[in-house]
């Protein structure tokens, strides 16, 4: 049994812990259609069966080893057209948060939310929204962080335990995550949306540096110029500022 105790007005102050579930997403998603939902709610587990990842992919994790959670958060504030703010603000969050134990810089976010190290992954979120008519109404912020898992199948993957070759204290990081979070989504609230982008973009992986994509089945070289307000990204590809959605294009890695 996790205890967490994050030195916040809301997020977090509604803690349930799971020993194991299918999703922290579905878990939180199924409460908000029974009318369960608090706003700052944190659903986390030991153990996800089925846990979820962008594209479709399937998240694993070791048991007991990482941070398996979801956040339930109001996002009525935000128009349906800017509901990449919240991702903007969630991916900023836990940078911010694993900065504050590791410290030789290297963290990173890989468009359009996941969080490396380098060119390593360490982390992934996925966002789900409901919506009331045509308005965004309240949002599920899953998050998944490899912290003290050592081997993985995948060789670009990474954990906090295998960058400071030491184990961390997961309650700790949840609590930095969840108190920067409240702080960057207050911040939305209140405006700050270009701050918060500014932030984003200094951690943004490949930003403003030429790097190799896919698209089509076909390679090129391209520049992270900016992301859109609506989430797509917009490369500067052989001198034409193009704009890709998350099915249109790859990066790709030296091996």
């Amino acid at each position: 049994m996790l205890k967490i105790r994050p030195k916040t007005f809301f997020v977090g102050k509604n803690v349930i812990f799971l020993p194991s579930c299918h999703s922290t997403n579905d878990i939180a998603s199924e409460m908000i259609q029974n009318s369960e939902f608090i706003d700052g709610t944190v659903i986390i587990t030991d153990l996800q069966t089925q846990g979820k990842g962008q594209r479709g992919n399937q998240w694993e994790s070791e048991a007991g080893q990482n941070i398996l959670m979801s956040l339930m958060v109001r996002s009525d504030f935000l128009r349906l057209d800017n509901q990449y703010d919240l991702s903007i603000c969630t991916a900023l969050s836990v940078v911010e948060a694993l900065s504050e134990f590791i410290s030789e810089g290297g963290l990173k976010i890989k468009w359009p939310i996941d969080i490396y190290f380098i060119e390593q992954k360490l982390g992934g979120i996925l966002i789900e929204n409901s919506l009331s008519g045509n308005k965004m109404d309240k949002s599920v912020v899953g998050i998944g962080i490899n912290i003290n898992q050592r081997n993985f199948e995948n060789v670009r993957a990474t954990s906090v335990s295998k960058i400071l070759s030491l184990d961390i204290n997961r309650e700790t990081v949840i609590e930095k995550i969840l108190e920067h979070f409240e702080k960057n989504i207050l911040f939305l609230k209140n405006g700050k949306f270009e701050n918060l982008k500014n932030k984003y973009l200094e951690h943004l992986l490949r930003f403003r540096i030429s790097g190799i994509y896919k698209s089509n089945s076909e390679l090129f070289e391209g520049i992270i110029l900016d992301v859109a307000r609506n989430g797509l990204l917009i490369l500067k590809v052989n001198n034409q500022e193009k704009y890709y959605n998350i099915k249109e294009i790859e990066y790709i890695f030296e091996e």
